[in-house]
């Protein structure tokens, strides 16, 4: 049963992995509960706790790395925090109305829509909308090294006993 267990916890730490690159399935939020359900259920040994709190705060870290990256390349380009913020609820709303590109193009387009009220210039609103862009495809770098670092987080625990 314990190796059906780690087989499955594995299986669910991938469709995590592959979350990453597919806005419909969880990320890193998937390979913590994997992790989480594996101690409860396997046990967590010696070197568990240690090692889920490792895998714990790498998805902390994952989660506010996603969040930072974004909005500091658009505000390196210039767009005001607001702009951010309207990027940001344009990509939670186009992630729900157009999945699973939408979250993207919601994103670039509440930035670049919002820096245009404000400022009537659609050179700099680009610019802004390059930046969040650019910001989001470097969180999109740090998720996936995080999300690789939790896994292999969880297979030393495994491999550990």
């Amino acid at each position: 049963m314990e190796s059906l267990l780690t087989v499955v916890a594995g299986i669910l730490m991938l469709v995590g992995l592959l979350g990453i690159f597919l806005p419909l399935v969880p990320d890193v939020l998937l390979i913590w509960g994997a992790s989480l359900g594996y101690g409860l259920l396997v046990g967590w040994g010696d070197s568990g706790p240690w090692l889920f709190g490792l895998i714990t705060l790498l998805g902390l870290l994952a989660a506010a790395a996603e969040a930072w990256a974004s909005g500091a390349g658009a505000y390196k380009a210039g767009s005001s925090p607001w702009s951010i913020l309207a990027g940001l609820a344009g990509g939670a709303a186009g992630f729900f109305l157009f999945p699973p590109i939408g979250m993207v193009i919601g994103l670039l387009a509440g930035t670049f829509l919002a820096e245009y009220l404000r400022r009537r210039d659609a050179r700099q609103a680009g610019r802004a909308m390059v930046g969040m862009g650019l910001g989001y495809g470097v969180s999109f770098v740090v998720k996936l090294v995080f999300g690789l670092a939790m896994v292999g987080a969880w297979l030393i625990w495994v491999g550990l006993g």
